[in-house]
């Protein structure tokens, strides 16, 4: 599947665009209302009416998954993060945002709220899948802080253009919000339609583990959210620890599972599996259909779930069904990193984010 022109085009808008990151000013269109002058109400999608800003210029992001979603659409708009990139992240992200205070994360306890008041947002934007405590949680920060303090949903793949269209009404950033908007929608749907005709005998079944190798990447769950969307069969059909998404399994337990390919995280087991006299049993192996997941600044296909997904979905489509799908993996992430990174990769940083992640 080529990048077609039609997407190029919309990337280009998108980047065309980042000129005016930071900058860009509007009004909240069908999600927000003119109020008193220089306000607006904006309707959040747990349902709270709450007083933002005509023109949102200074964000403070919720927590890791509302700081690289914003940082997608308008990344110097925020007055601070979650955390800190680290030293493996900014090799893919501007040292600039180096000054910039941490925060802490909205639902680990860790919100320095002192530190947001001192940055003095105009908002507190929180991103995410819909919780029980969502209305409370949102209107004790607000409360606290005295910060508007707003919500948007962005929990599935079928969320996330959406999501970017409201993002965009809320901040103004309305030109990037449809840029990257119509890049995942395309995207998805490049990818479903294809699925769709491979044979359900033509899926592979696949096992993602984690650190050790033997911490499984449950299924159901949104770390392993790719592996559905590309029609696979993930092996760990089992329930994950204490809602984390992983549980602890032995080897014995993967040699039943029998996983046609084996993907491990970034930085793990992935060159030791091939010479480990433990590993040696399980087909995948023996064939070396194993690959380690690509990382940098982020995991491709979790940690955090969210937007840097979308691009392992392609990935992953492409190195399982090499008949089907023929993307330039390299022009693919370069298109990528610029429009949702904002970063220039060249082709010999492709190469090594792939090293271990193509066919052997």
């Amino acid at each position: 599947m080529r990048f077609n022109s039609s997407l190029a085009k919309l990337v280009v808008a998108g980047l065309a665009c980042l000129s005016l990151v930071g900058c860009a000013t509007g009004t909240a269109g069908q999600t927000g209302s003119p109020s008193v002058s220089g306000t607006r109400t904006f309707t959040d999608d747990v349902g709270r009416q709450v007083q933002i800003p005509t023109d949102v210029q200074r964000i403070a992001p919720s927590g890791p998954v509302a700081q690289l979603v914003l940082f997608a659409l308008c990344p110097d708009k925020l007055v601070g993060l979650a955390s800190m990139f680290s030293d493996t992240q900014f090799q893919y992200i501007d040292q600039k945002y180096q000054s910039l205070p941490v925060f802490g994360n909205f639902y680990s306890n860790t919100l320095n709220l002192e530190s947001v008041m001192k940055a003095d947002p105009q908002v507190i934007i929180d991103i995410g899948d819909i919780k029980p405590t969502s209305v409370a949680d949102l209107d004790g920060i607000q409360s606290k802080t005295g910060i508007p303090t707003v919500f948007v949903q962005m929990d599935s793949f079928d969320t996330m253009a959406s999501a970017y269209q409201t993002l965009g009404q809320l901040t103004g950033d309305q030109d990037q919000a449809q840029a990257l908007a119509n890049y995942i929608n395309q995207t998805l749907t490049d990818v479903r339609q294809k699925v769709d005709t491979i044979p359900q005998g033509s899926r592979p079944s696949v096992y993602y583990g984690q650190n050790d190798g033997l911490t499984a990447a449950v299924a159901g769950t949104t770390h392993t959210a790719v592996i559905d969307a590309v029609g696979a069969t993930n092996v760990a059909q089992i329930p994950s620890g204490a809602g984390a998404g992983t549980a602890s399994i032995s080897m014995e337990q993967l040699m039943v599972w029998r996983p046609d390919v084996i993907l491990l995280a970034p930085g793990t087991v992935y060159g030791t599996v091939g010479s480990d006299p433990a590993w040696q049993g399980l087909g995948a192996i023996q064939t070396g259909r194993f690959y380690e997941i690509p990382g940098g600044p982020y995991n491709w296909m979790d940690s955090p779930p969210s937007i840097n997904q979308v691009l392992g979905i392609v990935w992953l489509a492409n190195l399982l069904y090499p008949d089907v799908f023929s993307d330039d993996m390299t022009q693919r992430t370069q298109e990528f990193y610029q429009l949702f990174y904002h970063c220039s990769v060249t082709p010999t940083q492709v190469s090594r984010l792939l090293a271990n992640s193509t066919l052997k």
